[in-house]
């Protein structure tokens, strides 16, 4: 992104916090058995200025969904991951596996696996590119996309991921993940730092240049940011759920 276009957009993000800044205090979370719509594969994450649910995909008909995570330091990354988590946990079609060099998160309680040092990081991914490559060798897995019980989507939290890619082994094996865990039903979500000028890191640029993103920016409390169907879409502003209690 240009400086001319930082600024631009800037300036659009400057007048959106202002048209948005006398919303209510932010919505607490629902059950989070209500998070997650099997019907479209999306979970809540928060809510539209008009009062609209804020959804991200985790899966659609031809497979899983990648989505990377932009934040400023405090913006309430944490906040939506802990929303996305337990929204996976609620439900019977998804297993959460977490990788996060920040360390132990409150929402780490929701990952059926969790690691928080670069080579349990490693151990993780090598064990989800052997299940991803064996589930593309399942004949039986054709037709339009649809987790089951029996076959969950594996949806992959990288916290902190300019750590975690310094190692060559995780940055390779994310990257076989994201070319190619669509079809696996795998997804891959990514957080980073950064908004406008994020240095270029592994994935970024190139496997994860159409993922679904999110922008999180720090104007208010809990969370404030943007949602975009890839990086060149039109970017809608939602505010984050208020975090649970505990």
């Amino acid at each position: 992104m240009t400086s001319a276009h930082a600024a631009e957009h800037h300036a659009e993000l400057t007048r959106q916090h202002e048209e948005t800044a006398q919303l209510a205090d932010p919505a607490p979370r629902p059950p989070t058995d209500q998070l997650l719509d099997t019907a479209t594969g999306t979970a809540a994450i928060g809510r539209y200025a008009d009062g609209r649910l804020a959804r991200v995909p985790l899966w659609n008909v031809n497979g899983a969904v990648h989505l990377h995570i932009s934040a400023r330091t405090g913006a309430g990354s944490s906040t939506l991951i802990d929303h996305l988590l337990a929204a996976e946990h609620a439900s019977p079609l998804v297993r959460s596996w977490v990788a996060d060099a920040n360390g132990t998160r409150p929402s780490h309680q929701y990952a059926d696996r969790a690691t928080t040092t670069k080579d349990g990081a490693a151990d993780l991914l090598l064990e989800a590119v052997e299940l991803l490559r064996e589930r593309l060798l399942d004949t039986d897995a054709d037709g339009p996309y649809a987790p089951t019980p029996q076959r969950p989507l594996i949806s992959i939290t990288l916290g902190d991921w300019p750590h975690l890619s310094t190692r060559g082994d995780v940055a390779r094996l994310a990257d076989e993940i994201a070319r190619t865990g669509r079809l696996a039903g795998m997804s891959l979500r990514v957080e980073t730092w950064g908004v406008d000028f994020q240095p270029p890191l592994p994935l970024v640029d190139t496997a994860l240049r159409d993922a679904h993103q999110v922008v999180m920016t720090a104007r208010l409390t809990p969370g404030l940011g943007t949602l975009a169907e890839h990086p060149h879409a039109p970017a809608h502003l939602f505010r984050t759920f208020a975090p649970t209690e505990g």
